[in-house]
């Protein structure tokens, strides 16, 4: 870790964290006994995203898991006989619920990736909840024959991987980052460009100048896909390399060989298909690809004035689903759910259709029952008087 994040951290432990802390044991009813490994708890290029996805990821669920248990005297006590200590660390990067956050011997572990997934609060909340109130009463009792059982039935629960194909996260993706690609297309239209790699700079016309992080090549000769964390040769510094680590992280939570393996054949150039997933999945501005002799270079971009562009309007929300169903094949039901759930809309799925709300604003979208969208339509929920 270096002092930029210790800094960072330090900032948060003592800005931040003693207010978590306080609504952490005001809905348990006691002071919680919390030990946090705080050094573990770190992504190199993602420190500034901290005070925003820590909240989120440790500390938010845990106040929700434990007022749903405490909603009564009898789920303080439960709660404070059978919670013996809760463990924050990173040491997996995981972000998989069900390996991520385990109950065992009355110790509630958090083992999550501190950016992954960051704004999936309620879902935490309900795992940890559920394990509560599914374990706590055993521990409370100190009953070691059911101890023992359990711990052994949460072990084989956790050794489960969840399955996601490479297909689904693209999907999931898709709309999010053609998004970002008709954004940032448009600010440099007609521009030529410049890259240094070394410095991690793409520069187009004369001052549009943006900071890149490498996530892999394709070689047309040798009809290869090389991930730019397994690019040895090339010397690329490794602080330009953290989304093509990123990437990797999410083969490794997923299972996913092709984000696994360091070199891979394709026929045709796949950098696209995954730059999509990674400019959605960890929230850059957008990808460009760069042609060096033969080898085209995948990078993300990192633009606040493209990110300030993004559609919030829900007319314009609405107009860039329509257009994309209209020229796109893709999934529209699935991948107009994660594309609204990234705009922070809460997402119901009444029976085949989509109704999602963010504060006023309400987007409705009409299904076939093949999934095909129909019709896409926003509008202000009424208030009554």
């Amino acid at each position: 870790m270096g002092l930029k994040e210790k800094r960072i951290i330090q900032a948060f432990q003592n800005d931040l964290f003693p207010a978590l802390q306080s609504d952490i044991n005001t809905a348990a009813g006691y002071n919680v006994p919390l030990s946090i490994s705080w050094n573990t708890l770190m992504e190199d290029r993602f420190s500034h995203l901290y005070n925003d996805t820590f909240p989120k990821i440790y500390f938010l669920p845990l106040v929700e898991a434990f007022k749903a248990i405490c909603i009564d005297d009898m789920g303080v006590k439960l709660l404070q006989a059978g919670l013996k200590n809760v463990i924050i660390v990173n040491e997996n990067n995981e972000h998989n619920l069900e390996r991520a956050i385990t109950f065992e011997a009355g110790v509630l572990k958090i083992d999550h990736s501190p950016v992954i997934n960051a704004d999936k609060v309620e879902e935490r909340a309900e795992r940890i909840t559920n394990l509560l109130e599914d374990k706590l009463e055993e521990f409370a009792e100190g009953n070691t024959e059911q101890t023992t059982s359990t711990t052994k039935n949460t072990k084989e629960t956790t050794d489960k991987t969840e399955k996601v194909s490479i297909q689904e996260l693209y999907n999931q993706s898709f709309l999010t980052s053609l998004e970002k690609q008709e954004i940032f297309s448009e600010m440099i239209d007609g521009l030529n460009w410049s890259c240094d790699i070394l410095e991690g700079k793409v520069t187009y016309g004369d001052d549009k100048v943006f900071d890149i992080q490498i996530i892999g090549t394709y070689s047309e000769n040798e009809k290869s896909w090389l991930w730019a964390w397994g690019n040895t040769q090339s010397g690329i510094p490794e602080k330009f390399l953290q989304s093509s680590l990123a990437m990797k992280s999410i083969g490794e939570a997923y299972q996913i060989d092709d984000l696994l393996t360091p070199k891979i054949g394709f026929d045709s150039d796949p950098g696209a298909y995954f730059s999509t997933i990674a400019s959605a999945m960890l929230k850059e501005s957008s990808f460009v690809p760069l042609t060096f002799k033969g080898i085209k270079v995948y990078a993300t971009i990192t633009s606040k004035e493209a990110d300030d562009k993004a559609r919030t309007a829900p007319a314009l929300i609405c107009s860039h689903v329509s257009n994309i169903a209209a020229h796109y094949e893709f999934p529209h039901k699935y991948s107009l759910y994660f594309y609204l759930k990234a705009k922070g809309y809460e997402v119901e799925l009444p029976g085949n259709n989509i109704v999602a709300k963010k504060g006023d604003d309400q987007i409705l979208g009409i299904f076939d029952l093949k999934g095909k969208l129909m019709k896409i339509s926003n509008s202000k929920i009424p208030v009554n008087a």
